[in-house]
């Protein structure tokens, strides 16, 4: 028995024109996500419905899979733009949450710390100076002869 009580796609489906359009905060990419997977969905089923009525003759000729191949090309294309978008977003996320870890440990730095590294610089800088001197005294004795 058909219902006759209407369904209503869910909110993120539905458009939204009157709303100004804001800038993401770092970290918020879940709805792109969610809605990258419902339009995957979507373009999905338009294949499986272009696919039935290919098998039902609604198409003449090969029509159908002219039309499955353009379907597949967009999706190709909304993915692809999508991804280079996620990949942005995430690279931005991924900085701005460094940023804020290394505040975060900066604050909880022991002040000790900062000598124990300052002590294991200079013996960087020791050790280099040290194989610069080294290399300088093997050329020295090789020019005159």
């Amino acid at each position: 028995m058909a219902t006759t009580k209407p369904t209503r796609s869910p909110r993120r489906a539905q458009h939204h024109s009157n709303k100004p359009r804001r800038l993401m905060k770092p970290g918020e990419t879940l709805p792109v996500y969610e809605n990258l997977f419902a339009l995957s969905r979507d373009f999905e089923q338009v294949l499986i419905d272009l696919a039935r009525l290919q098998e039902l003759g609604v198409f003449q000729r090969d029509l159908g899979h002219i039309f499955s191949v353009v379907v597949k090309e967009t999706r190709a294309w909304a993915n692809m733009e999508t991804a280079e978008f996620l990949q942005m977003r995430e690279q931005d996320a991924w900085a701005y949450f460094g940023r804020l870890r290394n505040r975060w440990e900066k604050k909880l730095r022991d002040p000790n710390d900062v000598l124990i590294e300052a002590a294991e610089l200079m013996e960087k800088r020791r050790k280099a100076a040290g194989k610069k001197r080294r290399r300088k005294q093997r050329g020295a004795g090789s020019e005159g002869v």
